[in-house]
């Protein structure tokens, strides 16, 4: 693939660099046209994506360190000095939700779930809108591939830049780059055409898109999880990667979350969103 996009008086600019903060942009200017339907003010919209991405990118790289805790014992600096890679999606996500609850907390003085989950119910869409580009960056880069393969499909990536082993080069792998960006475009379409209208019109609880996402992830990673070629980490069990554990996990909370909340708008006049219209 291409992971250096140029160089330019001797300096490095990298594809996945790009299309990393390409997506935070997009997904973010998506979140602000939509200002008028989650009826978040703009002050506290941008103060909560300031708080939730910084910790999302510390949680990203607070995961990371706990799945190679080894490199990191032996070169602490290192992997801090690494911006392209160390990262752990689930930890970001996980670090995230409860930096945008204490935004919420401190901006209201209390927690109001009316104020949090209508606007994390866009926050996903909008996270899933830029996930699809970054998982472009990291194909580009050639980070998160996948396991030899003889499918039709499989891509073979031989830049001595990109960051697939040495013995897998010019070998037929799975993109798991590609699976992943496919499936959260398919997130995103679903969420914004038919989750977050019917949250609009009152027929499901705000929090439904929220929940729903975390719900769908959980088993999109986990399946492509097993088509991955990559150093996987080491945690609790050999047996499953770091990232299935924390699915399981991630399934099991959220299932039981909608099991006893319900999707269902029983009484639409709970819903900040009283005019109907999607």
């Amino acid at each position: 693939m291409h992971p250096i996009l140029l160089r330019w008086h001797g300096r490095v600019f990298e594809t996945y660099d790009l299309l990393v903060g390409l997506g935070y942009v997009v997904g973010v200017l998506w979140l602000r046209t939509q200002l008028k339907h989650h009826k978040a003010k703009p002050a506290e919209l941008w103060g909560m994506v300031a708080t939730v991405l910084a910790g999302a990118l510390l949680g990203g790289k607070i995961g990371f360190f706990a799945v190679e805790w080894k490199f990191f014992v032996a070169d602490p600096l290192a992997m801090l000095r690494d911006w392209n890679t160390g990262w752990v999606y689930w930890g970001g996500v996980l670090l995230a939700i409860p930096a945008g609850l204490l935004y919420q907390w401190w901006h209201n003085r209390r927690y109001r779930p009316r104020a949090y989950l209508p606007v994390a119910d866009y926050c996903v869409a909008a996270l899933a809108i830029g996930h699809i580009l970054g998982r472009f960056g990291c194909y580009a880069e050639g980070c998160c591939y996948g396991r030899p393969t003889t499918m039709p499909w499989g891509v073979v990536f031989t830049n001595a830049a990109c960051s697939v082993r040495t013995s897998l080069r010019g070998i037929p792998l799975h993109p798991t780059e590609l699976y992943e960006a496919f499936g959260e475009a398919l997130a995103a379409v679903v969420l914004i055409r038919w989750i977050l209208p019917g949250i609009r019109a009152g027929r499901w609880r705000y929090g439904t898109a929220f929940f729903g996402y975390l719900l769908y992830y959980s088993v999109e990673r986990f399946t492509i999880e097993c088509f991955r070629g990559d150093d996987r980490g080491v945690f609790i069990s050999p047996v499953l990667s770091p990232s299935q554990w924390m699915s399981l996990f991630a399934f099991v909370v959220v299932a039981i979350v909608l099991w006893r909340r319900g999707i269902v708008e029983r009484d639409p006049r709970r819903s900040l969103f009283t005019d109907g219209k999607p």
